[in-house]
């Protein structure tokens, strides 16, 4: 092979992959989650919240039932689930690995349910992932 074609051989190869736009996306870093994330709209006393720790814990206050109970068998499930419409426990998190971003959240090293990085946010959904928009939806608190 000449140099030539040698060179127009790694061009092409080059000008591939801009086209393609092959780039990597970045994964939130666990330091992205740390910090209060309140159901947005809520407040006062009885706010539905998430405290998430960087010690990988958490603590979730008056989680709606049908966000917090995903198993339906109360021997895997947090406080909360087998009476009430809220339930709160805490419990240990871990970043998403995989293509899936986000935070995933276990109870008694049962998983509970992941958020999803949405907007600044975290996003929940308790049904399908195919809805346009997350059932729950978590700002971060004002105090943090």
């Amino acid at each position: 092979m000449t140099r030539h074609s040698a060179g127009i051989a790694t061009s092409i190869g080059v000008l591939t992959l801009l086209l393609t736009g092959c780039t990597v996306t970045a994964q939130p870093e666990p330091e992205d989650y740390t910090g209060t994330w309140v159901l947005e709209g809520a407040d006062g006393d009885r706010a539905t919240e998430f405290t998430v720790s960087a010690d990988r814990t958490y603590t979730a206050r008056n989680i709606p039932i049908d966000l917090a109970c995903r198993t339906g068998t109360a021997a895997t499930s947090p406080p909360g689930c087998a009476n009430g419409d809220s339930a709160s426990f805490s419990g240990r998190w871990k970043v998403a690995d995989g293509d899936s971003t986000g935070i995933r959240f276990y109870f008694d090293d049962h998983f509970v349910r992941q958020g999803y990085p949405t907007n600044g946010a975290l996003g929940f959904y308790s049904g399908s992932l195919d809805v346009p928009r997350p059932d729950y939806l978590f700002v971060r608190s004002s105090s943090d």
